[in-house]
């Protein structure tokens, strides 16, 4: 007892010891992030800013810089993106930053309790102040001699003006105290709700009174603190005091509205000290019910959408959108995000060329925490994405989401890594891919946009958990995309369905952090399966024939082996039907597939063929496919024969609509090294069959977000390629395009009241066998 009291006297006069255990804690299970220049990020240049850069210490997540934005009580911590080194948020463009962020322990200490407390906040700004901007308020001595202007901490988290005068009405006035010119997202760890008289002290305690859940301890939001209708006035009347005039009204606090006084323990606001006055926020973009405040790192990706015409309120209006907690912690994707928009008024930032300032504040006051931020992403030194596909080479096909293979095909999984923008290059790019299970891969590659490739050498497929790789070239906008293609093989099954499940990717380059998931699929079992070593497209000299060397296997026991020379091969050409052969197949099960030239078309011939257990004891082989070319061609492969963009509203004016779903665009290149081709595409206008409307907007092509869209009302460059070795490729096109390039459609001015519906037109591809000169 006498050790257990000892112990328990520690900890309640050392109150730091939960919040430095707590700080250790973040530094070492920090996720992976950037690490960046001094120069990269400012501090806000107040007297007292609590925050400093220091450095991870998890050895899983080395050169990550960390933010500590507080760690103690009634502070005040600013930084800001250095505009003079090109870290801005442009609101011209669409922007992304993505980040980990932490709040601390749910027990971190505070002056009179066990409490955390209060939070950060996301700020995009244009303050006159630029990277010395911060709110700030006003104390005045005892004797109320002199006063002081000091940054204002607790619940403006250093963003919000401040709430210290009972006396003031005015919403104006508090709006002066904040960070001007701006839109900020709060992450509030401590609800502030005092409306009690002797509750109001002075101090800003109530700026989270409202109609919000009474439950709520944690909550993001967001509104512009430098405007005055983001503060909401209350007043509250002492209740010792009596009223003098009967007629008098009084603001309720919870609901913002006014009654009559008819009691006489209400106060008489003429007489002095008897009201006094606080301000709560109007929160927009209001997200209750999480829990922020855990001893854990939450993700946070923030996207901004730039400003179009909003024909309801007559401005430009922005979108600025949040998903927290979008990620584990090793980086894939969670299904518990919390997203939400804000509209934004794009004047709010009285800026002329759009760049703007932002960053993080935080503040603490009675309770603290430790608040720390590693950044994934800055959005004016690198915007990229990476997605992926999964094909199956077997038989030539993409696999969808929950889609079936058979045992034993090939498989390509492709990551598709898209430079979008801005001012510095991404490089160094180590990926790291998981391998899932019922998978395994033996080669890969990587191809660039500037048509070079490199082969991913054998070593890294020695471990049977993830295949790690540096990219030996950087992505910026002259080599956009990087293409990483693993071929691999499906697991051995006869008799149960296998699943592949999701498997994560990890990208990690100097200026950029990103992840994408694959999608699952089920492989389906077989008794008995047909292979081939031929390539998917068999190039012959003109007036020769083709010999396709294959073999059927069986997957049981060895005792319960079929007879294979019963079999039968059953063969397509073209479009033809399925027909049986009389081709004999050996008691090892091997044959070869003859064809004869007068089989053949002029130019290239696809054929299939699979085989069969005539008595169906075993069932039929997978399905193989070839495609027979005489003296090599390039020719359309796949090309998504419906495709659609994403919906649009009759407000939507002089905007460009992005894509929706993937498109394929396949050329397959079957000649020699140094062959070359390009695509061109022309569209038509796009027309409501129904109502006979034509839609105020056409088709263009854009090829990166910072060129010129072209409209694809006559024939339009597209794409060009010019092979680099003598292997078969396939490229798909649209493979490199983003929500900002590529085929978009371009919306005019015009008023589109009235002519909702479908709309519906036709894109002519052409393929040309050379570089188009036009």
């Amino acid at each position: 007892m006498i050790i257990f009291f000892s112990i328990l006297f520690i900890y309640l006069v050392n109150p730091n010891t939960a919040l430095a255990d707590d700080y250790q804690n973040a530094l070492d299970t920090v996720p992976k992030g950037l690490k960046w220049s001094d120069d990269d990020f400012k501090k806000a240049g107040f007297e007292g800013n609590s925050a400093t850069i220091v450095n991870s210490n998890n050895p899983e997540s080395p050169d990550t810089s960390v933010i500590k934005v507080t760690n103690g009580l009634y502070q005040v911590g600013g930084i800001w993106s250095n505009a003079n080194n090109y870290n801005y948020f442009d609101i011209d463009h669409d922007q992304t930053a993505s980040m980990w962020l932490y709040f601390g322990h749910d027990k971190a200490t505070g002056g009179d309790g066990m409490y955390p407390g209060d939070g950060m906040a996301f700020v995009i700004q244009n303050d006159p102040r630029t990277t010395d901007a911060h709110s700030t308020g006003t104390i005045t001595n005892k004797d109320k001699s002199t006063t002081k202007v000091v940054p204002g901490n607790g619940e403006t988290l250093g963003v919000w003006g401040t709430d210290w005068d009972t006396k003031e009405t005015e919403p104006t006035n508090i709006a002066k105290n904040a960070i001007q010119n701006s839109v900020a997202i709060e992450f509030d760890t401590f609800m502030d709700r005092m409306t009690n008289f002797n509750d109001i002290s002075g101090e800003g305690v109530s700026f989270d009174v409202g109609t919000y859940g009474q439950k709520d301890t944690h909550h993001i939001a967001a509104n512009y603190p430098g405007e005055a209708s983001t503060y909401i006035h209350h007043s509250v009347t002492d209740p010792t005091k009596t009223v003098t005039d009967p007629t008098k009204k009084v603001q309720n606090t919870e609901t913002n509205t006014t009654k009559a006084i008819d009691t006489a323990k209400a106060t008489d606001s003429t007489k002095e000290d008897g009201t006094k006055n606080y301000f709560s926020l109007l929160h927009l973009a209001y997200t209750s019910n999480i829990n922020l405040v855990d001893s854990k790192w939450h993700h946070l990706t923030i996207h901004w959408t730039k400003a179009t015409y909003n024909q309801v309120s007559g401005k430009m209006m922005g979108k600025l959108t949040y998903y927290y907690d979008d990620k584990n912690p090793d980086g894939t994707a969670t299904n518990t995000s919390k997203v939400s928009t804000m509209g934004v008024d794009i004047s709010k930032f009285n800026t002329t060329d759009g760049k703007l300032h932002w960053g993080f504040t935080g503040a603490t006051g009675r309770y603290t925490e430790n608040n720390l931020i590693a950044f994934e992403s800055l959005p004016s030194f690198v915007d990229a994405e990476a997605q992926t596909t999964i094909h199956n080479d077997t038989a030539n096909k993409e696999v969808p989401a929950d889609g079936h293979v058979d045992t034993q095909d090939k498989i390509t999984y492709n990551y598709d890594l898209k430079y979008i923008g801005w001012t510095r290059t991404w490089s160094d790019i180590k990926a790291k891919m998981q391998i899932p299970a019922n998978m395994t891969f033996s080669s890969g590659e990587v191809t660039y946009a500037n048509g070079l490739s490199e082969t991913i050498p054998s070593s890294a497929f020695s471990d049977p958990q993830y295949i790690n790789y540096t990219l030996q070239q950087h992505l910026d906008k002259d080599n956009r995309t990087a293409k990483i293609s693993l071929h691999g093989q499906a697991a051995k099954t006869s008799t149960n369905q296998l699943t592949v499940p999701t498997a994560h990717a990890h990208f990690d380059g100097d200026n950029l952090i990103t992840d994408t998931d694959t999608t699952s699929f089920i492989i389906d079992p077989r008794s008995i399966t047909l292979k081939s070593s031929t390539p998917d497209i068999i190039k012959i000299n003109k007036n020769d024939s083709v010999d396709i060397p294959a073999q059927v296997d069986y997957l049981g026991n060895e005792s319960t082996k079929p007879d294979y020379t019963k079999m039968t091969v059953y063969q397509k050409i073209n479009d033809q039907d399925y027909v049986p052969l009389t081709t004999p197949i050996a008691a090892d099960g091997s044959f070869t597939l003859h064809l004869d030239n007068s089989q053949l078309n002029e130019s290239s011939t696809p054929i299939s063929f699979y085989v069969k257990d005539p008595d169906d004891s075993v069932g039929q082989t997978n399905t193989l496919s070839r495609m027979i070319q005489i003296g090599g061609t390039v020719a359309f492969g796949e090309v998504s024969n419906k495709v659609s963009f994403k919906n649009i509203y009759w407000t939507s004016r002089n905007q460009l609509v992005p894509r929706l779903d993937k498109w394929n665009i396949n050329v397959i290149d079957s000649r020699d090294k140094g062959s070359s081709w390009s695509v061109q595409a022309q569209a038509s206008n796009l027309i409501n069959t129904n109502k006979q409307h034509t839609l105020y907007g056409n088709l263009v092509y854009r090829e990166n977000p910072d060129s010129q869209a072209i409209d694809l009302t006559n024939n339009v460059h597209i794409a060009s390629h010019t092979k680099n070795s003598d292997n078969i490729e396939t490229n798909n096109i649209a493979s490199q395009w983003t929500d900002q390039s590529g085929i978009l459609l371009a919306l005019n001015n015009s008023n589109q009241t009235s002519r909702s519906g479908n709309y519906t037109g036709t894109i002519n591809w052409t393929l040309l066998d050379s570089i188009d000169n036009a």
